[in-house]
C-alpha cells in the first residue's frame, strides 16, 4: 500500500499539475542525467552558510532561512525534484517510497528520516534547512523548531520544482534541466508523429492488489498529456476538470476510460499479479478496442511518479516501448 500512501501525500487535496512549460529541474552546468552533488552529513561546520534571505512559503509563512543551504532534509514523496537541481539531501522520507521509484539508485548515502518525519531522525541529521512538501500540515510546527522550514505547494512536475529551486537559487539549474528535458521531448514526439500517434487518446490504469485506478492528471499520464500530447478520453477529461487526479473504479466501468491507447502500470505483489491475470484472460479485457489493436502497455508502478528525474528517465522508457533505444 505505500504506493498509495505515495498518491495521497503527493496529490494531497488534488491540486492541478502545471503543464511541463511552466516546469523545472537540473545543476546548472549539468543536462538531463546528471549526478546530483551530496550536501552530505560529513560537510564541515566551517561550510554551513551564515547569510540568509527572507521568503513567503506555500502556506504565506515568511521563513528566514539560509542563502546557500548545506544540509537539507526533504520531507515528502518526491526527492528527484532536488536531485533533479543538482542537490543530495543528507534526509528524506526514503520509507514513504522504499524501492517504488526508478531513481532508487541517486537514493544511496541519503538518511530516511521516516514518513511521517522522526524527529529525532531529523534532529540527528543537523540540518539548516527543511524542505516541506506533505499535505498534513501538523508535521510543519515540530520541523521548524528544529530548523528553517519551508512548505512547498502540492502542484506536481516541474512546477513544484521550480518552486524549490527559488528557495535554493538554483534557478539556473532548473532552467537548464527543462532545456534538456524539452529536447528529449521533442526527440520523443518526432518519434511518435512517425509511428502515427500524434492526436490519439491515451488512458494510465493502476493496479493495486484487488483495486483498480484510473488516473487524472498526475504520475505518467502528466507526462503523456502535458509533454507527449496525447488527449485525455472524456471520462478521464472530466476527472481532470473536477481536480480528481485518481479515482478508484470497478473493471464494469473501466471501458468507458479507455483511450486509443492503454498504459497498465502494476507492481510485483502476489495480490496484483493474481488481479491482473483474471483481468487479462477477462472477455471484457479482451473486447477493449485498445487491447484488440495492440495498443496495451504494461508497466512498473515506479513510473507513476511525476518529479523531474522520473519524467526524463520515462522519455527514454517510452520510446523504447515505441521502438527506439534511444
Amino acid at each position: 500500500m505505500l504506493l498509495l500512501t505515495v498518491i495521497a501525500s503527493a496529490c494531497g487535496k488534488n491540486a492541478n499539475e502545471g503543464a511541463s512549460s511552466t516546469e523545472s529541474a537540473a545543476p546548472a552546468a549539468a543536462s538531463v542525467g546528471t549526478s546530483a552533488q551530496s550536501a552530505s552529513p560529513e560537510a564541515s561546520a566551517s561550510s554551513t552558510a551564515t547569510s540568509t534571505k527572507k521568503i513567503t512559503d506555500a502556506k504565506g509563512r515568511e521563513v528566514e532561512i539560509p542563502t546557500d543551504p548545506k544540509r537539507v532534509v526533504y520531507v515528502g514523496s518526491d526527492p528527484g525534484d532536488l536531485l533533479a537541481l543538482g542537490v543530495k539531501p543528507i534526509g528524506a522520507s526514503l520509507s514513504v517510497i522504499g524501492s517504488q521509484v526508478a531513481y532508487g539508485d541517486r537514493l544511496q548515502g541519503i538518511a530516511d528520516v521516516g514518513y511521517p518525519a522522526n524527529l529525532e531522525k531529523v534532529t540527528a541529521q543537523n540540518p539548516d534547512l527543511i524542505i516541506f512538501n506533505d499535505w498534513d500540515d501538523q508535521g510543519l510546527a515540530p520541523l521548524e523548531k528544529i530548523a528553517p522550514t519551508v512548505a512547498i505547494s502540492e502542484n506536481g512536475g516541474f512546477v513544484r520544482m521550480r518552486e524549490i529551486a527559488g528557495v535554493l537559487g538554483k534557478e539556473t539549474a532548473a532552467d537548464d534541466y527543462i532545456a534538456a528535458y524539452d529536447a528529449k521531448v521533442k526527440q520523443t514526439k518526432e518519434l511518435l508523429a512517425q509511428q502515427g500517434k500524434q492526436g490519439r487518446s491515451a488512458t494510465v490504469l493502476l493496479m493495486m492488489g484487488k483495486v483498480l485506478y484510473v488516473m487524472g492528471h498526475q504520475g505518467l499520464s502528466v507526462s503523456l498529456y502535458d509533454a507527449l500530447g496525447y488527449v485525455p478520453p472524456a471520462k478521464v477529461q472530466a476527472l481532470i476538470d473536477g481536480d480528481e487526479r485518481f479515482a478508484e473504479i470497478s473493471v464494469e466501468v473501466m471501458s468507458d476510460y479507455i483511450g486509443d491507447e492503454l498504459y497498465i502500470l502494476k507492481d510485483e505483489e502476489d495480490e496484483t499479479k493474481a488481479q491482473a491475470e483474471a483481468l487479462f484472460t477477462s472477455s471484457l479485457w479482451k473486447s477493449l478496442p485498445a487491447v484488440k489493436n495492440g495498443q496495451v502497455h504494461t508497466m512498473d508502478s515506479q513510473w507513476n511518479f511525476d518529479d523531474p528525474v522520473t519524467r526524463t528517465m520515462l522519455l527514454d522508457e517510452l520510446q523504447g516501448l515505441n521502438g527506439s533505444a534511444g
